[in-house]
């Protein structure tokens, strides 16, 4: 094939296939219009298992084990009357409850094995949690953003929560919007509030939220949540928010998170207990030890949920961390969360939970770094190939404190390609091109073949990676491509907005907390 050949296929591919451009001559990007989401679905072959069913066995006994001897504390009147109610084993003075085995898995049955996590939107928006797909969305709850234009560090801001959500609205890999970063311009009575008028103000999709950590904080929440979905049948058919509740490891819950996750059930909303246990410091220094431990810690807080409000939509989510044993820091990302993290979803499904596992996740500063693509690539393939029902870990770094906001679309990178290796493989007589090889036969070539032309544009993955420049006849670099195709959401995409009623009414709510919480 001549020269004039190749550059006459190149012009014709070149016109076909939508490019991103720079703000001068490179524009536009692909947008349509709406938000979508496009979770991954793992085929049977490829799902891992790093667990024998004999391990996962001997995890549960130990954490039997743990829940009846050593039991877990309760720093809350209401949840020690529930569970003692319950039939566990309570002690008011120390505050410490011991569960039997029997108790244990009696109130375990009745959470939901299967349940809907919806959005203020579209029902196509909604993720169905019943273990055929996996839902990935952002990570949280950083503290410092680098400015998109400025490119300096500064704390994060209200104003970051709802950028990080109309980005999120946009790209299809976002099933769910944790929000990113703390509004730390706010006071941290009403925080949870002021996070979430940003988000539900900026993204159709579902919300999880971690920063309501009191009783009077949810209730209004919850109240906010009324707002968007109109009427209590509805935020139970499809609840468009979720509280990610922390115990303290080891072994320790935290008084007033406890008193929101009731609230939260009371209306209807998922929760999940998410046990964070350092390997090392708040936890042995061991990954099967961790997991016992974490485990204890998740499912007293579902036993106390399940006894209190029978049926209660609950899920499991278990991260870890380690020890800098050269520092004394955290280590987010470490060999150990491979296994962890994969062992995690065999143990969250052992007791019918759908499960939220960790996924990417960095302790670089700079989103350039050779160690970020393999935290967040590695990590990524290893943990969905597990097959959790929720992954959330996109966006953020320095073990999840710190935002750059392309970040974002350079894991959005990540996903795709894992979408793709992870998906259908086709073996049809159209992908076979049997016709086509023998057409061509020996020592022909394929360039100037219509079935080039029709399928080289589903196979070539552009993204942020192979960005064209025509002026420097080369790819762009990939975070420079990530910077302009963020200016080019926050500029063109327009998340569908709240009723001009509801915006006013969750104003009215935030500023009734304000009054009553700050004074």
């Amino acid at each position: 094939m001549g020269k004039s050949e190749e550059r006459n296929l190149n012009s014709e591919l070149n016109d076909q296939q939508p490019a991103i451009r720079n703000r001068e001559t490179r524009m536009p990007f692909e947008t349509t219009g709406e938000a979508h989401i496009s979770p991954i679905s793992i085929r049977p072959e490829m799902r891992i298992k790093t667990l024998a069913d004999e391990d996962i066995e001997k995890i549960h006994q130990a954490t039997l084990t743990v829940l009846e001897q050593t039991g877990v504390k309760f720093p809350s009147e209401t949840a020690l009357h529930i569970l003692a109610e319950g039939g566990a084993d309570v002690d008011f003075k120390t505050e410490i409850v011991k569960i039997q085995p029997d108790l244990l898995m009696k109130t375990l049955a009745k959470a939901p094995a299967e349940f809907v996590m919806g959005s203020r939107g579209s029902q196509q928006l909604d993720m169905n949690l019943d273990g055929t797909q996996i839902y990935c969305g952002t990570a949280g709850t950083g503290t410092e953003t680098v400015g998109l234009e400025t490119r300096k560090r500064r704390p994060s801001v209200k104003e970051d929560i709802g950028m990080m959500a109309l980005i999120s609205d946009y790209l299809s890999s976002i099933s769910f919007y944790w929000p990113m970063v703390a509004a730390r311009d706010c006071p941290p009575q009403i925080i949870a509030l002021h996070e979430l008028e940003a988000a539900f103000g900026h993204t159709e999709k579902h919300v999880h939220i971690v920063s309501c950590v009191d009783r009077k904080s949810a209730q209004y929440a919850v109240e906010m949540v009324a707002v968007i979905a109109g009427s209590k049948e509805r935020i139970k058919a499809r609840p468009p928010l979720s509280l990610i509740a922390s115990p303290i490891s080891p072994l320790n819950h935290d008084s007033g998170v406890l008193e929101a996750a009731l609230v939260f059930a009371a209306a209807g909303l998922p929760v999940g207990f998410a046990a964070m246990p350092v390997l090392g410091t708040t936890a042995p220094a061991s990954i099967a030890g961790a997991l016992v431990q974490g485990n204890a810690e998740i499912l007293s807080s579902i036993c106390l949920l399940q006894l209190a409000y029978p049926g209660s939509p609950a899920f499991y989510p278990l991260f870890s961390a380690m020890i800098n044993p050269f520092t004394g820091g955290i280590s987010v990302s470490n060999a150990t969360r491979y296994l962890f993290y994969a062992a995690t979803v065999q143990l969250g499904h052992y007791y019918h939970l759908p499960v939220m596992s960790g996924y990417g996740g960095s302790d670089a500063t700079d989103p350039k770094g050779w160690n970020v693509g393999k935290d967040d690539a590695i990590d990524a393939f290893f943990g969905c190939a597990a097959g959790p029902d929720m992954a959330p870990g996109l966006g953020l770094l320095e073990g999840y404190t710190l935002l750059y906001p392309e970040k974002l679309l350079l894991d959005d990178e990540i996903y795709q390609s894992l979408k793709f290796m992870t998906g259908e493989f086709h073996t049809g007589d159209e992908t076979l091109a049997l016709d086509e090889i023998m057409q061509v036969g020996p020592g022909g070539h394929f360039l100037d073949r219509d079935y080039t032309i029709r399928n080289v544009r589903n196979l070539w993955q552009a993204g942020i990676s192979h960005q064209w420049s025509a002026q420097e006849q080369d790819f762009c670099d990939p975070q420079e491509a990530a910077i302009e195709k963020t200016r080019w959401i926050l500029k063109n995409h327009k998340p569908k907005s709240l009723e001009e009623k509801q915006v006013v009414e969750l104003g009215k709510i935030v500023r009734t907390a304000e009054k009553v919480l700050l004074d």
